[in-house]
């Protein structure tokens, strides 16, 4: 009885941390060999296995001249989940008693890097060894969590030593295949918006200077750059033109003009973010400002700080006030601290504030009283869609959904001072001053 309970703990066991094909060096793995081997040893060489292993193998020669450290990086096809195992298997066939050291680098968010040691007897046929990344071997971390994307093969090892230090070479071969362990989940899909930003409002040619938007006629043509961590190219969202951006730590865009924006008072940009809101997470835009064409003399820098989950995965539209030198505006650049991944940016341009055209006769708007104390009212000739509130620094500090033809808005919790309402009737976008006593 005592051995049918251990024999079924060890099926249940095995079933828990199934052990998946993540490398086995065929033509149609994408994965294998990563660059060129390191501490001079020869170059591993793909080669028709022997024995009960005929398939495609990687062969491995140690090299005695070389260093005690010489290996080859490996690229997985499929990463490894490592979070709740630390054990995995390799087919090894070696002709005399071998240990090498593997390791998982590569780590996805964070997971540190790992190794552990791998004994083949030598017996010239092909043995599937198990090893676990639970003990801390050349300096590496004591045991393997997280995801990870790649593995490193040290032609020499010696079995109980936790360094390099007392390793020794030999003349060696031996052929490696089917690495194996539990296969990470697939990524799900990355969010993306279903719809277009609010429609911005009109103004006179000579009030806005357009860097991205089909609303106006575009002041200058974006271009990627070679020194940023990011890139973005144009896709179609709900039939509108938008900027898909591949964040890293910023990205910076080139104009192919130096546009002067000396009377413009204000920068807006629309914007949507794909991943959740962690502390930290900001999108903060730059306009980099170089005085007599010769390279970046000042810059607006523009802090803006993600808040809350309710300004993500939904069209933000922020306004910020320009401060600085604007002469001979070259690049427009974004930070969002390799906190986003993915985002979307559309209507980026530099405006004169109070100058934009908001159809309040042709859909008779009525805000009042103003200024306001506790409630301010809103009506309209026909639906109103929305409004949003900004304080006089960009800031949404609101956003009401109203869809009938008014609404009184609750503004008791905001401070004193002066305030933007924009409002949407049938996609046309509305502004209005307002005070809060």
């Amino acid at each position: 009885m005592k051995k049918i309970t251990l024999l079924f703990a060890l099926l249940i066991s095995s079933i828990g941390f199934s052990q998946d094909l993540i490398l086995g060096f065929e033509g149609s793995e994408s994965g294998g060999v990563a660059g060129a081997p390191f501490g001079n040893m020869a170059a591993p060489t793909l080669v028709t296995g022997t024995g009960t292993n005929t398939s495609q193998v990687l062969q491995i020669v140690g090299n005695i001249n070389g260093e005690v450290w010489q290996g080859i990086n490996l690229t997985l096809t499929e990463k490894v989940d490592l979070t709740n195992t630390q054990t995995m298997t390799i087919d090894v066939m070696s002709a005399t008693p071998i240990t090498f050291l593997v390791k998982v680098n590569g780590g996805l968010n964070g997971a540190p890097e790992a190794a552990a040691e791998v004994t083949h007897t030598g017996d010239g046929t092909w043995q599937t060894l198990s090893f676990t990344f639970n003990t801390s071997l050349d300096e590496k971390a004591a045991a393997a969590t997280g995801l990870y994307a790649s593995f490193v093969i040290h032609a020499y090892w010696k079995a109980g030593e936790t360094g390099f230090g007392g390793v020794t070479k030999d003349a060696r071969t031996f052929m490696v295949d089917n690495i194996k362990g539990p296969k990470a989940a697939a990524s799900p899909a990355t969010p993306e918006p279903t719809d277009a930003p609010q429609t911005p409002p009109t103004f006179a040619a000579q009030n806005v200077i357009s860097l991205y938007s089909e609303a106006y006629t575009p002041a200058a043509t974006l271009a990627n750059v070679p020194w940023d961590d990011s890139a973005f190219e144009e896709v179609t969202i709900a039939g509108n033109k938008v900027l898909k951006i591949d964040g890293g730590n910023f990205i910076g865009m080139d104009l192919d003009t130096y546009l002067n924006a000396t009377n413009m008072t204000h920068l807006h940009m629309d914007y949507w973010i794909s991943t959740d809101q962690t502390p930290g997470t900001v999108l903060n835009p730059k306009l980099s400002n170089h005085a007599g064409q010769n390279g970046e003399t000042s810059a607006i820098d523009i802090t803006n700080i993600i808040e809350s989950q309710d300004e993500v995965k939904k069209w933000q539209s922020k306004d910020f006030p320009l401060n600085g030198a604007r002469e001979a505006i070259k690049q427009f650049l974004i930070t969002d601290a390799a906190k986003i991944g993915v985002y979307y940016l559309d209507n980026v341009y530099m405006y004169v504030a109070g100058t934009a055209s908001v159809e309040d006769n042709l859909f008779n708007v009525s805000l009042y009283p103003n200024p306001a104390n506790n409630r301010l009212n809103i009506s309209a000739a026909n639906t109103i869609q929305n409004a949003e509130i900004y304080n006089v620094l960009g800031k949404k500090v609101m956003n009401v959904t109203i869809n009938k033809t008014s609404e009184s808005i609750d503004i008791s919790n905001l401070a004193s001072g002066v305030y933007m309402i924009k409002y949407n009737i049938e996609n046309t976008v509305g502004t209005a001053k307002f005070i809060k006593q």
